[in-house]
């Protein structure tokens, strides 16, 4: 009650102040640290977006493309990447980034003793092995793996890794870190704990060479606003206020407030797909559910389109595929899914010998995902399809103990987004006898995922994303929904697009008069 009184109190002390020209956003918790991909949430990640930039980032449909180089090449032998950077690029202090600190950075990141959370993707431990990284001149750069790999330059631009951003060394003193000084649209500027986060507009900044729209990470991205205010505020009635009464720009909202938002001329519904997935995640090793007629009867079951319909407040479009629609490999393969069909099911079922054996879907009613609805639709259908389904509730918390642990039968959740399909496949596939929580240990679907660890050309990459998925098909080790959907309010002078891939995204974003 404290907590929810006390941002009333900020949002009333705000619509006193005069108007100002920052973007203000609501978040539900507060920065846990300020240093790049360490010790960081999702929140988090999207405070750092702002201020930070690497050498290479996500564009919209999952493809890498430069950031702060302005072009990259690879060796013929896959195992030499070289960045030239672009010209001029200034750290919020003013100085040019050079190749020396791309180095520098490098090297402080790879020391044990910044606690990366990304450590373990580039050392060797887990998928690459960065082996060396060198200054050629001024603008030039080169790093060296042990190993080819598809999948390093999607690694350094994820949020998690907080964008393998670049930052001034200046940003360390006597080997403490104080604050990120990056080359984003944004400086760092303000941090009131457990009240809000302000960035302050970089009047320097450049963006990288675009088409003049915003395109992931890296289109246009001119900073439109004077600064951008993060205000923490976990009660959702009192965002759904600010929003109302304009004293908030924008912020994530339920998506059962749509109607509202829709029908009120002072706010705007903003409505975005983004790569993670909703979905039926299912235990293959239980002892009904390890046969895939029964998984694919399941499957067969779910009226898809209407499931979608209901569960996203017809806000989502039905993808049975663990690529998201928006990605360069969504291809016409990988549209296919099981057809509705009954007595398909009814045949399936005889084949595997169900015998009317319980299976419990596990839900969540957090009210930002569809856990719990789309288990409420999926149970009616495949009750009538002859499935004996129940839904066990649990607080979010105790799913993923069970998820990670491995006990259950179905559970009903929903993946944050991974732009290559290839890093996807890593939370799903693999080694159960090492992860229990992975979802589906095919030797053949192992094979094919770490073939898209290595495989560069992306027509062989197709074919393996392809493949994978006609394998998925007939073995249905969980049932893909849909892509999840970004349900976010604001104000109806708010101009642009301010959220991507989950995380608020403000430049390119502007207050009308």
């Amino acid at each position: 009650m404290k907590k929810i009184l006390l941002a009333g109190t900020v949002l009333l002390t705000m619509a006193n102040m005069a108007v100002a020209r920052d973007i203000v956003v609501a978040q539900s918790s507060d920065l846990r640290s300020n240093n790049p991909g360490v010790n960081r949430d999702g929140n988090t990640d999207g405070v750092i977006l702002h201020i930070v930039e690497g050498l290479v980032g996500y564009a919209n449909n999952g493809e890498v493309k430069p950031l702060l180089a302005k072009s990259f090449e690879t060796s013929d032998d896959g195992l030499t990447y070289t960045f030239t950077l672009r010209d001029g690029v200034k750290f919020h202090n003013g100085k040019t980034l050079t190749a020396e600190d791309v180095v520098w950075n490098w090297n402080r990141y790879m020391d044990p003793a910044t606690k990366w959370t990304c450590v373990g993707d580039f050392d060797g431990s887990r998928i690459v092995h960065v082996t060396g990284v060198k200054a050629v001149d001024a603008n030039t750069v080169t790093m060296t793996l042990e190993k080819p790999s598809a999948v390093f330059l999607g690694l350094m631009s994820r949020p998690e890794c907080g964008y393998t951003g670049m930052i001034s060394p200046d940003s360390v003193a006597d080997g403490t870190f104080k604050e990120p000084i990056g080359t984003g649209p944004f400086k760092w500027n303000e941090w009131k704990k457990g009240e809000y986060i302000r960035l302050a507009k970089f009047d320097d900044y450049v963006s990288p060479e675009n088409d003049g729209k915003a395109d992931g990470m890296v289109g246009s991205k001119r900073p439109l606003a004077d600064g951008i205010k993060f205000m923490v505020i976990p009660d959702a009635s009192t965002v759904k206020a600010g929003l109302q009464s304009g004293v908030l720009d924008t912020a994530e909202i339920s998506p059962d407030l749509i109607p509202e938002f829709k029908s009120n001329d002072k706010t705007q519904l903003i409505v975005s797909p983004n790569n993670g997935k909703n979905l039926f995640y299912i235990q293959t090793r239980d002892p009904v559910l390890s046969k895939p007629g029964v998984r694919r009867a399941m499957a067969m079951a779910l009226d898809l389109d209407q499931l979608v319909m209901a569960a996203s407040n017809e806000t989502g479009h039905a993808n049975g595929s663990m690529v998201a629609e928006d990605s360069i490999y969504y291809s016409d393969v990988q549209k296919k899914r099981p057809a509705y069909d009954l007595e398909a099911v009814k045949k399936e079922l005889a084949e595997a010998g169900y015998k009317g054996e319980q299976i419990s879907i596990i839900a969540n009613k957090r009210g930002n995902v569809p856990s719990f609805p789309a288990a409420v639709m999926a149970q009616a259908m495949m009750q009538a399809a002859g499935l004996n389904v129940q839904i066990e509730v649990l607080d979010y918390a105790t799913q993923v103990d069970r998820r990670r642990s491995g006990n259950y039968q179905v559970i009903s959740q929903s993946v944050a987004p991974r732009l290559d399909p290839a890093l996807m496949y890593r939370f799903y596939v693999g080694d159960k006898d090492k992860n229990a929580s992975l979802m589906w240990d095919n030797p053949k679907a192992i094979e094919l995922m770490n073939a898209a660890y290595v495989e560069t050309d992306q027509t062989k990459r197709q074919a393996i994303f392809d493949e994978f998925h006609e394998l998925m098909l007939a073995e249905m080790p969980g049932i893909f929904l849909y892509d999840m959907i970004d349900v976010w309010g604001a104000t109806a002078k708010l101009r642009g697009e301010p959220v991507w891939q989950s995380n608020a995204r403000l430049w390119e974003v502007s207050i009308a008069d």
